[in-house]
């Protein structure tokens, strides 16, 4: 007899002494889709006695976390009192490829417990941004322009045209990161 059918004969047997066996442990599977609030994704288990699953929530180990992840990457599947109404996705593998991540929190420390330094909020750094930029962009274009370099012995000059270009820059987000958002 093939170690197969000797797994498998046991396996009947088993569930035939626990029909809800099945869902009392946890199985690898691979995310095949994914909801765009990325609370639940679609997987398919690698036991083929599993059928494929939609809207499985996800879990995270973290309140407030929110991942989109790259399909093909691999979960563990498991159900919630052994209930086959009740499946839940968790535990990434260290593969998982993260395409985007949000938290809810009152606080986030990025680099450990003791980063001092706060990211700062988005529509307020804009604001900032803007108003800095348009008070030198008017200082700029009041002193005119000047030589560049400036003539020995004169006093220090502004190169007003590249000041007025990186001042527009700054307006327009170039020097803003794109990856890191706050509310």
């Amino acid at each position: 007899m093939s170690t197969d059918r000797v797994k498998g004969a046991w396996s009947s047997i088993q569930n035939l002494q626990d029909p809800m066996g099945a869902y009392a442990r946890m199985y690898r599977a691979k995310v095949v889709a994914q909801t765009g609030d990325a609370d639940e994704v679609g997987v398919r288990p690698d036991d083929t006695s599993l059928p494929d699953m939609a809207r499985v929530p996800l879990r995270h180990g973290i309140p407030g976390a929110h991942v989109q992840v790259a399909l093909g990457s691999y979960v563990l599947v498991g159900w919630d009192d052994g209930r086959p109404d009740k499946a839940f996705a968790a535990l990434w593998n260290s593969d998982a490829h993260a395409i985007k991540v949000s938290f809810a929190a009152d606080v986030l420390n990025l680099g450990g417990q003791s980063a001092g330094h706060p990211v700062p909020q988005g529509d307020l750094q804009k604001a900032a941004i803007e108003g800095f930029a348009d008070a030198v962009s008017r200082y700029a274009l009041a002193i005119g322009p000047t030589a560049d370099p400036p003539p020995p012995g004169s006093p220090v000059g502004v190169n007003t045209a590249a000041l007025v270009a990186a001042v527009t820059a700054l307006k327009a987000g170039a020097y803003l990161s794109e990856n890191v958002r706050t509310t």
